[in-house]
């Protein structure tokens, strides 16, 4: 299997400070990419890749360059109506906020008709605008701002998501026939119609460039029968992300496992995404018997890709045992 560490920037614990400067993200992401060849890690999955806070461009282009010298591919997250689009948080021109400053009529509303934001992770002060699904303007200037991206720095691949911050209640969004991830009130259909759009001349003109996109779904039988009609809306160059396994939280204390016997995927690759070990899944955490059971689990659906949380340092015990097993059953 392709092995990948996801991030958020500002839930790092390599270094000190979260990221909420310049020198502790890069230092944060310059230690996680020291220790990601010991798991035979082909990249590194950063949301948040983009902040004026921690060095915008200047930090981001150090953190890729490095990365690049030690074998390792950083896959910056790209958001789609929300998270800010290529630029999370800042002045800069493609940043989604920023467009939608400008393009008020764009953004997504609540149910009672205000416009919506999304604040994420917990720890972050700030929250994001949203734009409409529905609307088709905004596609240019995300098709711009990521071939921007890609160019700027030399990308190889990213990591991209459609909303699962909710739906937009706009008349022309509550008209449209929508296909919800189930229990989490996102639309498939509006992530199924504007993300193959968005990267398709990246496709074209970038053969082998790595891009994984989540469904926010299991392969349970509910899911399936709400995603698989949506399926061949995607270019097989997409590597759909799968969130197979959710380690313990205070909610749930013995994890959950959202893949079905019988129930794979029809597609020629796919990725199985383990969210454990992290400060949103109980915080450090020995989950080695149930990244095991994943990943046996994952190989059985034909998936030919993983990810895993890598926020925390190898350099705790427990945080080691967990990537050691899941890199050696995903071997």
């Amino acid at each position: 299997m392709r092995k990948i560490w996801w991030n958020w920037d500002i839930r790092m614990r390599w270094h000190w400070g979260f990221s909420m400067t310049e020198e502790s993200f890069v230092q944060n992401c310059i230690k996680e990419i020291d220790a990601a060849g010991n798991y035979e890690i082909e990249g590194i999955v950063i949301w948040g890749f983009l902040r004026d806070r921690h060095g915008g461009i200047n930090a981001a282009k150090h953190v890729v360059e490095y990365a690049g010298e030690k074998g390792i591919n950083i896959y910056p997250g790209v958001g789609i109506d929300d998270y800010g689009g290529v630029y999370y948080d800042g002045t800069h021109c493609y940043s989604l906020d920023n467009y939608l400053n400008e393009h008020p009529d764009a953004q997504a509303l609540r149910k009672d008709g205000t416009p919506d934001t999304h604040r994420w992770p917990p720890n972050d002060l700030t929250a994001r605008k949203k734009a409409c699904p529905a609307n088709v303007d905004v596609i240019s200037f995300y098709k711009e701002s990521l071939e921007w991206l890609v160019e700027t720095f030399s990308l190889k691949g990213i990591q991209i998501e459609q909303g699962d911050s909710g739906l937009c209640y706009c008349d022309r969004c509550m008209k449209k026939i929508r296909r919800e991830v189930p229990g989490i009130r996102s639309s498939a259909s509006d992530a199924a119609e504007r993300i193959p759009e968005v990267v398709k001349d990246i496709i074209i003109k970038k053969p082998g460039f790595t891009i994984i996109s989540e469904t926010y779904a299991g392969l349970t039988n509910e899911a399936a029968s709400a995603i698989e009609p949506l399926l061949s809306k995607y270019p097989e160059e997409i590597i759909l992300s799968w969130q197979l396994y959710n380690g313990p939280t205070p909610y749930d204390h013995a994890g959950k496992f959202l893949i079905e016997p019988g129930c794979g995927i029809r597609r020629k690759h796919g990725c199985a995404a383990l969210r454990t070990n992290s400060d949103v899944f109980y915080g450090e955490i020995d989950d080695r018997a149930n990244i095991e059971k994943a990943l046996k689990l994952s190989a059985e659906a034909g998936l030919d890709m993983t990810y895993i949380y890598g926020e925390y340092p190898d350099v705790w015990p427990v945080t080691a045992g967990n990537y050691r097993t899941w890199a050696e059953m995903a071997r």
